[in-house]
């Protein structure tokens, strides 16, 4: 495994440097000049050894960018990050392992297809369009300059100051270098293996499948689903096709079959000529380039109802129908509440900047886990500076980071000194799209989303005080199911509580395995995946899109 890069003259040691993401492929890491390194993984990186698959991966990889990073393209857009500077394993500037580039401060453009990231993050839809304008100027001006993007997505698009900068450009297509990288969510089914059970890549990519991911992306973006989202229900279940075949067999959301996600924009808010559009795209096999004009005459606004549209008139208020301040649906009574009272009983742990305003009292600065006691600050233990993420309850707290290939996980006490942290949580070899926790009183429940050579999985683990691993589950994240929208849930006693659009799920420990024991379909009506849950008395309180309810399971 790589210690150290050099750059020119400078020999760069790694461990040194601050981390700024760990992907499938490649670690990336900040320099002291303001730029960024991305250094590609070798075939003994902790994230690759021990799979030969990986193994042969990395290898071929390290191989064939010794001369590709040397062809690449000089007539791109300004909003491509592209490599500066080559970073080789010797002094004398051979072995190439990776490359200098500029850094960019941005969200990632798969952000904005996340309704709870949303909600969180209240964005205007025009200025949406008008990043999806600006990336399709950058994408055309790549096509010009003879290169394909192949492996397009939206976590490999940055959105800052309304401009949209591609990244991982080292992928990318051109001279007698192919991309075999392909991601589930965005390949164009026409060059997938007919038949298969998933997207598998059988012919190269080429101009009209970045514009097929483009398409998915406009889709995503501004309705927060993906085409081929929600869960495909016909009446009779042997007709059902799975979450990650229906893009090969042309299920999309708009068949009637299919039940759209509740925390998703209703795709009616689109003009007809966009819809038709990306129905034909989608649903009828129709390439070429994206037609710049539906997104030029673009305008959303914004109805009394609350609603972003772009019709004559608002296509959800003249069915919507006023929520009572309460309800009774068969064992679940509901109450309309102030979301200000409904306050979680775990929480992410503040740097020491921000800790004045959070609740608790432990707190990370720099490497240090820290809590606040009657004589002074108290360490609890030593973490990785920078690359740290915990959360913490009244009884227990939980952290994770990564560091060299290596991903440590760790149980604390908040009253006390001390880490725990030789848990084995399953292996984590792709990149960490998001990590959350929640804490009870007697376990916690960790979870990630994890992205690794074109594939999403969501996994979680349950772990005792002690870092026993109680049981664990994983799903594909498009799959339909609760750990689809795990990121809402909440711990009581030793159950986790999980919305999902079918009501609330609660979650056990099973034989080693994490297992929904129940679902409440009564809850249906007052809750959504992309909800959040809270443990209050005598119930559950549910925190929605500008509305909070207390259920009352009898």
């Amino acid at each position: 495994m790589l210690t150290r890069v050099w750059l020119g003259p400078v020999s760069i040691p790694l461990a040194k440097l601050p981390a700024l993401g760990q992907g499938g492929e490649a670690d990336v890491f900040e320099l002291d000049d303001g730029r960024a390194l991305k250094v590609f993984k070798t075939p003994d990186h902790p994230d690759v050894a021990g799979v030969p698959a990986l193994e042969a991966a990395a290898l071929h990889r390290l191989r064939e960018h010794e001369d590709k990073l040397a062809a690449f393209p000089r007539a791109l857009p300004p909003h491509v990050v592209r490599p500066q500077e080559l970073a080789t394993r010797t002094k004398r500037g051979r072995d190439v392992v990776g490359y200098a580039m500029a850094k960019v401060d941005g969200v990632a453009l798969a952000s904005y297809a996340e309704p709870r990231w949303r909600r969180d993050h209240p964005t205007d839809a025009n200025d949406v369009v008008a990043a999806l304008r600006h990336l399709h100027l950058t994408v055309d001006a790549v096509h010009r300059a003879g290169v394909v993007i192949g492996d397009f997505n939206d976590h490999n698009v940055l959105v800052a100051g309304g401009r949209c900068w591609l990244i991982d450009a080292d992928s990318w297509q051109y001279d007698r270098y192919a991309c075999a990288m392909f991601s589930e969510r965005f390949v164009d089914p026409r060059l997938c293996a007919p038949g298969a059970a998933a997207p598998q890549l059988a012919r190269p990519h080429d101009v009209d499948s970045d514009w097929f991911a483009f398409a998915v992306m406009v889709f995503r973006s501004l309705l927060g689903v993906s085409p081929y989202g929600g869960v495909h229900a016909p009446a009779d279940p042997a007709r059902r096709i799975a979450a990650a075949a229906r893009a090969l067999r042309g299920v999309t959301v708009f068949d009637p079959d299919v039940v759209y996600p509740k925390a998703a924009t209703p795709w009616q808010v689109l003009p007809d000529p966009l819809l038709v559009h990306l129905r034909a795209v989608f649903e009828g096999g129709l390439r070429g380039p994206f037609p710049v004009e539906l997104l030029e005459r673009l305008r959303f606004r914004r109805c009394a109802c609350g609603v972003e549209h772009a019709r004559p008139s608002c296509p959800v208020c003249r069915t919507a129908v006023a929520r009572p301040a309460a309800a009774v649906r068969g064992s679940v009574r509901a109450e309309a509440v102030d979301p200000a009272t409904l306050v979680a009983s775990s929480w992410a742990v503040p740097s020491r900047a921000a800790a004045a305003g959070a609740p608790g009292h432990v707190f990370l600065d720099g490497g240090t886990l820290w809590r606040r006691a009657r004589l002074g600050d108290e360490r609890i233990g030593e973490v990785l500076a920078g690359q740290t993420r915990a959360w913490c309850g009244d009884a227990l707290g939980v952290g994770l980071y990564r560091a060299g290939g290596y991903t440590v996980a760790f149980t604390f006490r908040p009253d006390r000194r001390g880490l725990t942290d030789q848990i084995a949580i399953p292996k984590v070899r792709g990149a960490l799209l998001d990590v959350h926790a929640v804490c009870g009183p007697d376990r916690v429940w960790l979870w990630w989303h994890e992205a690794l050579a074109g594939r999403h999985t969501v996994r979680c683990v349950a772990i005792a005080p002690d870092g026993r691993v109680l049981g664990a589950a994983e799903a594909a994240a498009d799959e339909p199911g609760w750990l689809a929208s795990v990121r809402g849930a909440c711990a009581a006693g030793p159950y986790l509580f999980v919305p999902t659009d079918a009501g609330v799920v609660r979650v056990e420990v099973e034989r080693d395995a994490l297992v929904a024991t129940r679902t409440f379909p009564d809850t249906a009506d007052f809750v959504s995946a992309a909800d959040r849950l809270v443990v209050v008395t005598g119930g559950l309180g549910v925190i929605s899109d500008g509305a909070a309810w207390r259920l009352t399971l009898s």
